[in-house]
């Protein structure tokens, strides 16, 4: 039996969050810094003889089926990734996240990608990266109604620390450092935790901020949002790791405009502290509410941030930078170890 196996990356994003969500993106630009780490959503598809369709999500104890054309089941992200891929009919699909859903680090974008390379390898679709982020971009927008930028599908599927330009016609993706020694400087000053779920998004944490911008009262905060971008960059190539994370500090104080439910209070407690005790500055790393935040401070105060964070009932978690996107390979297995 052949098996087929597939891995997406998550992303942080730095600067510019918000930039590449409609309608901002079409009519001004949007321009976002992020990069992939090692955190993943893997996916495994094994031919079944029955020609019907087996999801399982071993991270959510979920399973979905469809036999009748039909499906049955909660899973509607892969769900739908199956719909928009008719190729693929006789399939059991297995699946899992390396961190809870609801992080702020792009996991389901990078499931939806995972599970595009997956067949689209299968069944031999030419799918270059641009095509994969955008179906997977109109597969969580439009098919679904999820409401949410460009970014995150830009990311899984193309890795590395990337400036992304969008509102053009085709997005722009921009390379920023591929140095391995300049990477490694940054990911030494760099701490990311888990602060638990984003329960605020009860509140349509996007809906808000898509509404305050089309009335007007974020536009400014959108622009000096994007603004950032471009300084950081600049920061980044000079290797001024100190500058780049007190320029995180300042984006997060604007970050923070768009919405009164991005920074509930505990995420407010945490920031703080992590300030008292060495981060230059930090950020949640999604759209805002909980999940994971970012700190920048120096090497020589990591282990007193860590203490900090974890007196605050924070779960740091290690984290490499990567720079590559999506991956996809398949292996022939016998016997028991098959099942």
């Amino acid at each position: 039996m052949r098996l087929y196996k597939a891995k997406a990356p998550m992303r942080i994003g730095f600067f510019g969050g918000g930039t590449d969500v409609s309608p901002y993106a079409e009519q001004h630009g949007g321009k976002v810094l992020n990069c992939t780490i090692d955190k993943y959503v893997r996916c495994m598809l094994r031919p079944s003889s029955d020609g019907g369709i087996v999801i399982r999500s071993l991270d959510l104890e979920e399973v979905s089926r469809r036999t009748t054309g039909r499906w049955e089941g909660k899973l509607s992200l892969p769900q739908a990734v199956l719909d928009a891929m008719p190729e693929a009919q006789g399939v059991d699909v297995t699946m899992f996240s390396d961190v809870p859903p609801g992080s702020g680090l792009g996991s389901s974008s990078a499931l939806v990608v995972s599970m595009l390379k997956l067949i689209s390898t299968v069944y031999n679709i030419p799918m270059d990266p641009h095509t994969l982020a955008e179906l997977a971009f109109r597969i969580e927008r439009v098919d679904l109604g999820i409401p949410g930028g460009r970014q995150d599908q830009y990311a899984a599927a193309f890795g590395g620390m990337c400036v992304y330009h969008f509102g053009g016609p085709h997005v722009i993706v921009e390379p920023v450092i591929t140095d391995p020694a300049a990477l490694l400087e940054l990911e030494s000053c760099l701490m990311i935790g888990y602060i638990g779920d984003r329960k605020l998004l009860t509140h349509h944490l996007m809906e808000d901020q898509v509404r305050r911008l089309k009335e007007g009262d974020t536009l400014r905060y959108h622009d000096e949002t994007k603004a950032f971008v471009d300084e950081s960059v600049k920061l980044l190539r000079g290797l001024k790791i100190a500058d780049f994370g007190r320029l995180l500090h300042d984006a997060w104080e604007v970050k923070k405009a768009f919405s009164p439910y991005i920074a509930p209070p505990i995420v407010e407690e945490i920031y703080t502290a992590a300030r008292a005790h060495g981060a230059w500055g930090g950020k949640i790393t999604g759209a805002g509410g909980g999940g994971f935040m970012v700190f920048a401070c120096p090497f020589d105060r990591r282990l007193e941030l860590e203490r900090t964070l974890e007196d605050h009932g924070v779960r740091v978690r290690p984290f490499s930078f990567t720079t590559q996107g999506v991956h996809a390979w398949s292996v022939d297995v016998d016997g028991p170890s098959a099942h």
